[in-house]
């Protein structure tokens, strides 16, 4: 069994974990002395950061819906440190005027200005008064996208609930949810004698002795438990005889033997 024994020759010995103070060439290398300043080689500078130019487009949409109102493109090159001769301003510029569906950037042709654009355009009680007249549809609208370009949407959306312009859906820790339009010349004032009537009906506190009171006069109430059909299986419905269609065959009609009457 000599074939098995390893051969000491091709045994290649383990790398040392702790780095060998001998160089390549066999010279032995320096130590650097205690307190000695170490030696910072050069690193590749940090290309990019904050100046890629869709970085600096991000940059301007958040400062136009933190502001927002018209700027012109010098102040949104201020912001951003932009300075003249550069090729991004160039770059910026065409951004700011795409006409696609995901640029959230308004460009007036007229004088050069930008704003932001939000997911509705509405941003005072007049717009949104407006908006909710003209739609086909009596969809309400969500604050959540009202305040990405109105601010104030809560206190605005307040003050006009309480005038009787607007109706809202609020959660139940009473923040505004929902809103909808509202009529105001269709709130008539309730007669004082029918609201009185009306609270002199006294409503079981009981929900049993309510759905008892309710079937009682004839009526179903929607609380009441859902009554299961246990009366048996189903019974199948009978097949209806099948008639007899369109003869295509009338020229073989004195070969073919009629069994017409032997249908059940």
């Amino acid at each position: 069994m000599s074939f098995l024994k390893a051969n000491p020759v091709a045994r290649v010995s383990a790398p040392s974990p702790t780095p060998s103070n001998t160089s390549a060439s066999g010279a032995k290398r320096k130590r650097p002395a205690e307190g000695a300043t170490p030696v910072v080689y050069s690193q590749p500078a940090d290309q990019g950061t904050g100046e890629h130019v869709y970085t600096r487009l991000t940059y301007t949409i958040d400062h136009l819906r933190e502001k927002q109102e018209w700027l012109t493109f010098e102040e949104i090159m201020g912001f951003l440190g932009v300075r003249p001769g550069e090729p991004q301003r160039d770059q910026l510029r065409t951004l700011f005027r795409a006409d696609s569906f995901g640029n959230r950037i308004s460009w007036n042709s007229a004088n050069e200005t930008y704003r932001y654009k939000p997911k509705l355009d509405i941003r005072n009680p007049a717009q949104l008064k407006g908006y909710l007249q003209n739609q086909k549809s009596a969809q309400g609208l969500s604050i959540k996208d009202l305040k990405d370009g109105w601010a104030t949407v809560a206190d605005d959306i307040r003050a006009m609930e309480d005038r009787k312009e607007v109706l809202v859906k609020r959660t139940k820790d009473g923040v505004a949810r929902t809103v909808w339009d509202n009529d105001p010349s269709l709130v008539y004032p309730m007669d004082p004698d029918f609201i009185n009537e009306w609270h002199k009906i006294a409503i079981p506190p009981n929900p049993d002795d309510l759905r008892a009171t309710l079937q009682n006069v004839g009526l179903h109430a929607a609380s009441g438990p859902r009554v299961v059909n246990n009366g048996g299986p189903k019974q199948k419905k009978k097949r209806a005889p099948r008639r007899g269609g369109k003869q295509t065959n009338t020229h073989m009609a004195h070969i073919l033997k009629d069994f017409s009457g032997m249908r059940k």
